[in-house]
């Protein structure tokens, strides 16, 4: 029963952070240089055409209204039409979403196992030669752009030697793996450092501590002491930084499938800008957003789940 009323107070904590991202994304379209009915109508109608759509989108309507309105509509599920292509929203998002949940869901796994092993290596060691080679290649990983190391891997590992597909979304899911492995591959790589940073720390701590120094007494050592009395304990920390780190893997996601030629809903944004189309700017913004708040949650949970005093405390 804790474990369900913590469940509920988080819920119900996201809420008000839930309706500040709509606020945020309702205001975006007004702050946006340019006229949206304008760009509805088409840079070559008439003034009053323009007022005309203008009164169909209800722009002339106060904010209040506008935002009211807004909100019904995304309860809904309307997240209005491409201005471009005059395709609803929400439609190119169910269309584009799945390349983008295979991609920051491939990022964040290969962040896991590209960080574990290293952080449990240095940790280990610590102060030695591999401590420090881990330490410098995590400080050379956060200065590397993703968009690079991307760059990097589409040359020398796909195009030079042809072993993975460049662009596009096959339908076997084994293509889509090959397809989605070195954007993985480079996502993981932008994360990674993150966490063996967090991970690392947090084994030190552990590892000084009294139940640990107990087992070891009691003859426990090697992965078995790693696996029952560090690792749980020690990935409460990386777990919560890894939740709060979705906001970049979605933000590294928009350069990683615009260098891939994925079509998810990254090269979806950047095209949308680019065309300045508002509406579906605005949606995927929100789809973003909602997605990190989610996720957040999600990693509350978890952690709720390895750290029991959480529960308690929250």
């Amino acid at each position: 029963m804790r474990r369900f009323g913590f469940v509920r107070r988080r819920v119900l904590q996201s809420v008000p952070v839930a309706l500040a991202v709509l606020l945020a994304t309702f205001l975006l379209l007004k702050l946006v240089p340019g006229d949206p009915a304008r760009a509805v109508a088409g840079p070559r109608a008439t003034d009053e055409a323009v007022a005309v759509v203008r009164e169909d989108l209800g722009l002339d309507q106060p904010v209040w209204v506008q935002f009211g309105r807004y909100l019904e509509r995304v309860a809904t599920g309307d997240l209005g039409s491409s201005t471009a292509s005059r395709v609803p929203v929400s439609t190119i998002v169910r269309e584009n979403a799945p390349v983008t949940v295979w991609l920051v869901i491939g990022g964040a796994s290969m962040s896991v196992l590209l960080a574990v092993p290293a952080a449990l290596a240095a940790a280990a060691v610590r102060g030695r030669s591999l401590d420090r080679i881990v330490r410098a290649a995590t400080l050379i990983g956060l200065t590397v752009p993703p968009f690079w190391i991307g760059l990097l891997l589409l040359e020398f590992a796909a195009v030079r030697t042809g072993w993975f597909p460049v662009g596009g979304w096959p339908d076997p899911w084994h293509e889509r793996l090959r397809t989605i492995a070195l954007p993985s591959f480079t996502l993981g790589l932008a994360v990674a450092p993150l966490l063996v940073r967090s991970l690392r720390a947090a084994v030190i701590q552990v590892l000084a501590a009294d139940h640990v120094l107990a087992a070891r007494a009691a003859g426990v050592s090697g992965l078995r002491l790693i696996r029952l009395f560090v690792l749980r304990n020690a990935m409460v920390p990386t777990v919560a930084l890894l939740a709060t780190t979705v906001g970049y893997l979605l933000f590294g996601a928009v350069l990683v499938e615009t260098v891939f030629g994925l079509p998810g809903l990254g090269q979806t944004m950047v095209q949308a800008a680019i065309s300045r189309d508002f509406n579906l700017v605005q949606g995927l913004t929100l789809v973003f957003a909602l997605s990190t708040v989610a996720v957040n949650l999600l990693g509350d949970i978890v952690l709720a789940g390895l750290d029991p005093r959480i529960r308690v405390g929250r």
